[in-house]
């Protein structure tokens, strides 16, 4: 198998795991996330390219696809305060791209929707807190992003890894279930790419279902 189905295969497993352990176990809740994903660019002077060949030729990027992550979520409670969260969620950070060839005597080019699909691991501790029935959760950890698919293969490295911090407002609807908003800041560690800086910035506005076994 590619090094990539390897690594699917063994955090389902290892997701499997921890949803059977988690059954047996108070201290933990499960979940499901839906985020809507605003993406943009740091990369200083040039924040709307991406080189692809040589020094120069490569595309103009506009972030305007609907991105989204979702998926399955676990949290782990240390004690009352503090807990471990993590996942498997699927990304889609797609954007529209324009293909440019500087060194090219006559080149014609129309925008195309360039592909990037991930397997996300997050990663982080959490500071949770309690009024009531809202119960507020400060986050900051790391998201490991595992390429499945991407029209720049060749250019691509295969995975990046992320930092990020944010605030969840859980509510309690019903006993141990809760529903709950929440932000995101992400910020790129890594590079994606092979042949440019790909400083990618992602505000992340999510909804959380999650259901705490007793």
């Amino acid at each position: 198998l590619p090094n990539i189905m390897k690594k699917i295969l063994l955090i389902s497993f290892l997701m499997l795991q921890w949803s059977i352990y988690a059954q047996d176990n108070p201290k933990w809740n499960v979940g499901i996330e839906y985020s809507f994903d605003d993406l943009s660019l740091d990369n200083g002077q040039n924040n709307d390219y991406l080189v692809t060949q040589g020094n120069i030729n490569g595309y103009g990027i506009e972030f305007d696809k609907n991105n989204y992550t979702i998926g399955l979520t676990t949290q782990y409670f240390l004690n009352k305060k503090v807990s471990l969260s993590s996942g498997i969620l699927y990304s889609n950070k797609d954007f529209t791209g324009t293909f440019n060839c500087a060194t090219c005597d006559f080149f014609e080019s129309f925008p195309e929707t360039i592909k990037q699909r991930f397997i996300v691991i997050p990663l982080s501790i959490d500071y949770n807190f309690k009024l009531g029935n809202l119960k507020p959760i400060l986050k900051a950890g790391f998201n490991n992003n595992i390429e499945t698919d991407n029209d720049l293969k060749e250019q691509s490295k295969g995975y990046f890894l992320e930092a990020f911090f944010g605030i969840l407002m859980n509510y309690e609807i019903i006993d141990n279930w809760h529903i709950g908003v929440g932000y995101n800041y992400q910020t790129s560690l890594t590079e994606l790419y092979k042949t440019d800086e790909y400083n990618l910035r992602t505000n992340s506005f999510y909804l959380q279902i999650n259901y705490r076994i007793k």
